[in-house]
């Protein structure tokens, strides 16, 4: 495991068990925080499953991997009042059935990406992308302001 993993790994380990004494805005600091990485390791895999940059399979299983680690991040951090000077729509509180299930797609799709990086099948790494692309996507669409 590189550097990079095990340092995600234990951000998110160190963090989840501390949710319940942080403040609000530290929370929704916390959870940009994990949405900004996450953008930025699948907006590789994104480029690499639609030609844009070239397949690069030690990239892309480094980048599958923080994506699958820190896809269970976020949803412990949209504790109550965490609405506030956020993309966050406030149907995450009223429909949170909801958001929680398609949190849960959303991370079972991330879960995915490592061994579809490693697997040496570029159509399955495509189509593994899409899918995890669209799972992301399902809850931006109900949940996330433009």
């Amino acid at each position: 495991m590189k550097r990079t993993t095990v340092a995600a790994l234990a951000l998110v380990a160190i963090a989840i068990p501390a949710v319940a004494q942080m403040k609000v805005e530290d929370q929704v600091k916390y959870r940009r925080a994990a949405y900004n990485v996450i953008a930025l390791n699948f907006g590789s895999l994104g480029a690499m499953a639609q030609d844009k940059k070239p397949f690069n399979q030690e990239e892309a299983v480094r980048n599958a991997d923080i994506v699958a680690i820190l896809a269970t991040t976020p949803k412990g951090f949209f504790g109550e009042g965490t609405d506030k000077d956020t993309k966050a729509k406030p149907e995450i509180w009223a429909k949170r059935a909801d958001f929680d299930d398609k949190m849960e797609k959303m991370i079972a799709q991330a879960q995915k990406l490592p061994a579809a990086a490693r697997g040496g099948d570029n159509a399955a790494f495509k189509k593994q992308v899409g899918d995890t692309a669209a799972a992301c996507k399902a809850c931006h669409d109900d949940y996330r302001a433009k």
